[in-house]
């Protein structure tokens, strides 16, 4: 069984190369979602691009935050996470919100180039949760 502390960290990590592979393929990232069960093993992600190609980036993050609290309703889950690409002005950046039942984190890491060549910059700690939370109580 890993700790919290664990759980958080491998969602952070499966989440984060995820996202840098999206970012490479595509120059950004849909929001896209993971599980990880209660002994940290069977990650599984949730690309809703995948289903609904012709999507909004609204109708995305609502689909995968859907999947995810499905997800959790009906499987041995110790921590989620939710990726995407976040832009403010001319800042944009990959988000990854993790949790699990005991806590929460969200992490904005800033994109330094242009377009595929694109690669993550030093985590900054986001104010509130994108979204929930979900998981944690």
């Amino acid at each position: 069984m890993m700790n919290d502390e664990e759980l958080l960290g491998k969602a952070l990590h499966v989440a984060r190369e995820a996202g840098v592979l999206l970012l490479q393929k595509h120059g950004s990232v849909l929001p896209f979602g993971l599980t990880l069960d209660s002994a940290g093993d069977n990650p599984r992600t949730y690309f809703p691009r995948d289903q609904r190609p012709h999507a909004t980036w609204d109708e995305l993050l609502d689909a995968t935050v859907d999947h995810l609290v499905r997800c959790i309703g009906s499987a041995d889950i110790g921590a989620i996470a939710l990726a995407t690409t976040l832009e403010s002005g001319s800042q944009s950046g990959l988000g990854i919100q993790v949790e699990t039942r005991a806590s929460t984190l969200f992490l904005v890491y800033p994109y330094s180039g242009t377009g595929r060549s694109r690669s993550l910059g030093e985590p900054q700690t986001a104010e509130g949760l994108l979204v929930g939370p979900l998981l944690a109580q």
